[in-house]
């Protein structure tokens, strides 16, 4: 090979020439005007599911802790200012000096749902569901409570919705995620269905 040959190839080896950069550049360009405009719809999906799986996971852990301590407890709803918080019992700050009859529940304070996600309502197949105030999930000392769901949604784009199904008995919790705005229905289970 002469020496021009080589320092052909060697050159050819050397870079990416300005054809190569052109097409990446605009493959690149494509791809981020389809992917960041769809980016925004993602965030606040992700903050619903988020709030709504810390709700799950906290109801969860209430029946769970009833049944350890054999005390009941009970998840308390701001559903009108998107906060939760756990209720204790008054029996567990009981002391020497007081008296049972005198004590009142008590709690660690609220926790806030994620910015933009908001309660819907919660509520129970009886009662139906509770759109203001406060709404308690109580748990007895088995861990035992009746059917409830929590609903949720973005406060700026209602038809988003995420919801979780507790059955009292078992304890078991399902979740569901409409884009409809069609709210889920809780339909109330007997024995039987065990």
């Amino acid at each position: 090979m002469t020496e021009t040959g080589h320092r052909a190839q060697q050159h050819e080896a050397d870079g990416f020439t300005l054809m190569e950069l052109l097409v990446t550049m605009t493959i690149v360009s494509m791809l981020f005007a389809v992917i960041v405009p769809n980016l925004g719809a993602f965030v606040p999906t992700t903050r619903l599911e988020g709030s709504g799986n810390q709700i799950k996971a906290k109801i969860q852990w209430a029946r769970s802790e009833a049944q350890i301590r054999g005390q009941p407890l009970a998840i308390e709803l701001d559903l009108e200012n998107s906060r939760w918080q756990i209720i204790h019992p008054p029996a567990q700050r009981l002391t020497l000096d007081q008296d049972l009859e005198t004590l009142e529940e008590w709690s660690f304070g609220w926790n806030e749902l994620e910015q933009g996600v908001v309660f819907l309502g919660a509520g129970d197949a009886i009662h139906g569901i509770a759109r203001k105030g406060k709404y308690r999930i109580r748990f007895d000392e088995y861990g035992f409570s009746n059917d409830q769901m929590v609903i949720l949604t973005l406060a700026n784009e209602p038809d988003r919705i995420w919801s979780v199904t507790l059955r009292g008995l078992t304890g078991a919790t399902t979740t569901a995620m409409t884009n409809d705005g069609k709210e889920p229905e809780l339909t109330a289970l007997g024995e039987g269905a065990f």
